[in-house]
C-alpha cells in the first residue's frame, strides 16, 4: 500500500490526507480529500506575502498614490502596514572596487544619510545613518567596504580624513564640480575685482581638462597668476585702520581679500597634492577609468531618494528611513526582497479557539451570563389613539 506523503494537504473537514486534483480556471492548485472527497484550493501564504511586498514597493519607489492601487487608500494601509517592519539591509562588500564615490545627503528629522557606490556600475555598496557628514560617520561605513584604489568625494574633510585613516593607500579625486561650486561661493558669479574674474575663468574651464598636457597647462596658468596677483592677496588690514568692522574686536589684523586668497590657496593645494586631476594619473586609468565628478552618485541615488520622499511627504520618521534603506536596497546588486521576510511573518496566524477550558468568562458570553435587554428596558405598547 502506498504511503501517505507527509508533505501532502490535510482537509480540513476529516484530517486526512489530499490530492492534486487539476487547477482552478485563475491556475490555483485545487485538492481533493481521498476519504470524503472534499474538494479545496489551499492558500499559499507565503505567495500572497511576496505579492503584497512587490506591491508595496512599486508604490514606493514610484510616483503612484496610495489611491491608485486599486484596493483604496485605507485598505492598502491597511494591507501594507507589515512590509514597514522589514528593514533591509545591504548584505558587506567582499570584492574590491577600483573607484568607489561617498556623499552624504540631509533629510527631514535631522538625519544625514551617507552612501557609497562603485564608481563605475553605480550599484550601492553601503550606507551610514548619521546626524552630520562627520569622520566617525564615514569611518563606520568605509570599514565595511574594501579598500579602493581611488576615492572620488566633494572634498568634506569628514570624508577624506576617514579616508586616510581606513585606507591610507587610497588615491583621492576631488569632484570638479563641488571646486567650481567652492569658487563661486568665495567669488561670487560675477566677481567685482579683476583677480577675482581671472581665477574665476581659470577655475570654470577644470571640466574642460581631459589630459595630462591640459592639465599641465592649467597649473602653469594658475601659476602665473599667482605671479601677478601675490603681493594683491598679500595684503592686510589692521583693526586700528578700520575700527567700525566686526571683525576689530576680536582681531588685530586680518587678510584685506580673504575669500579670493582662500579660493587660490584651495585650487592649488588641491592642484599641489594630486588631488585634482587624479582622474588622469596613468597608473590609475590603466586599471580602469576614474570619474572627475560625483555625479554618477548625486543623480543615481541621491536625485531619486528626494524625489521619493517628495512624493510621499508626510511619512513618519521611521517610515521615511525605512524607505531610503528600501531604495539604496534595490539598486544594490541583485536584490532579494522575498528572502527579507521573516519566518514569523510567513506563518498564519492562527484564531483561537472558542469555548476552550481556558477561556472561561472571556469571550462571548454563554447562557446565563450575558446582558438581556429586557432586564433594563420595559416594553412599552404603542397606541394608537395617543
Amino acid at each position: 500500500m502506498r504511503t501517505k506523503s507527509k508533505r501532502a494537504r490535510l482537509c480540513p473537514v476529516c484530517g486526512g490526507a489530499m490530492r492534486k486534483n487539476g487547477r482552478t480556471r485563475a491556475g490555483s492548485q485545487r485538492w481533493k480529500c481521498v476519504a470524503c472527497s472534499l474538494g479545496a484550493t489551499v492558500p499559499r501564504p507565503d505567495e500572497r506575502l511576496d505579492a503584497d511586498l512587490r506591491v508595496f514597493l512599486g508604490w514606493l519607489l514610484s510616483g503612484r498614490r496610495q489611491a491608485d492601487m486599486g484596493t483604496g487608500s485605507h485598505m492598502f494601509r491597511k494591507r501594507m502596514q507589515w512590509c514597514w517592519g522589514i528593514r533591509p539591509e545591504i548584505p558587506p562588500c567582499s570584492a574590491r572596487h577600483h573607484t568607489v564615490m561617498a556623499d552624504g545627503t540631509y533629510m527631514n528629522h535631522d538625519w544625514c544619510l551617507i552612501v557609497a557606490i562603485d564608481g563605475e556600475s553605480g550599484e550601492v555598496l553601503g550606507i551610514q545613518w548619521c546626524s552630520n557628514e562627520s569622520e566617525a560617520a564615514y569611518m563606520a561605513l568605509f570599514s565595511r567596504i574594501p579598500a579602493p584604489d581611488v576615492l572620488i568625494t566633494d572634498g568634506l574633510r569628514g570624508a577624506e580624513s576617514a579616508c586616510r585613516e581606513t585606507w591610507p593607500d587610497t588615491r583621492i579625486q576631488r569632484c570638479l564640480v563641488h571646486v567650481q561650486r567652492n569658487t563661486r561661493t568665495d567669488l561670487t558669479s560675477r566677481p567685482r575685482l579683476e583677480a577675482g574674474r581671472e581665477l574665476k575663468k581659470l577655475s570654470d574651464k577644470l571640466t574642460a581638462v581631459r589630459d595630462t598636457e591640459a592639465a599641465a597647462r592649467w597649473g602653469e596658468a594658475l601659476n602665473a597668476w599667482h605671479i601677478r596677483w601675490r603681493d594683491f592677496i598679500a595684503e592686510r588690514t589692521y583693526a586700528r585702520e578700520d575700527p567700525t568692522n566686526p571683525k576689530a574686536s576680536k582681531q588685530e589684523w586680518w587678510w584685506t581679500h580673504q575669500e579670493l586668497r582662500r579660493c587660490y590657496r584651495r585650487l592649488e593645494k588641491l592642484f599641489r597634492e594630486g588631488r585634482l586631476f587624479a582622474f588622469l594619473d596613468p597608473s590609475l586609468t590603466a586599471v580602469g577609468p576614474v570619474a572627475r565628478t560625483t555625479n554618477r552618485l548625486e543623480g543615481g541615488v541621491n536625485s531619486p531618494l528626494k524625489r521619493m520622499l517628495l512624493n510621499h511627504r508626510g511619512l513618519p520618521e521611521e517610515h521615511m528611513r525605512r524607505a531610503c534603506e528600501w531604495m539604496c536596497y534595490m539598486k544594490s546588486r541583485n536584490p532579494k526582497p522575498s528572502s527579507l521576510i521573516r519566518p514569523e511573518q510567513r506563518k498564519p496566524a492562527r484564531a483561537s479557539t472558542a469555548g476552550s477550558a481556558d477561556d472561561v468568562g472571556v469571550g462571548v458570553p454563554e447562557y446565563g451570563t450575558g446582558i438581556a435587554w429586557d432586564e433594563f428596558h420595559a416594553h412599552v405598547p404603542w397606541g394608537s389613539g395617543d
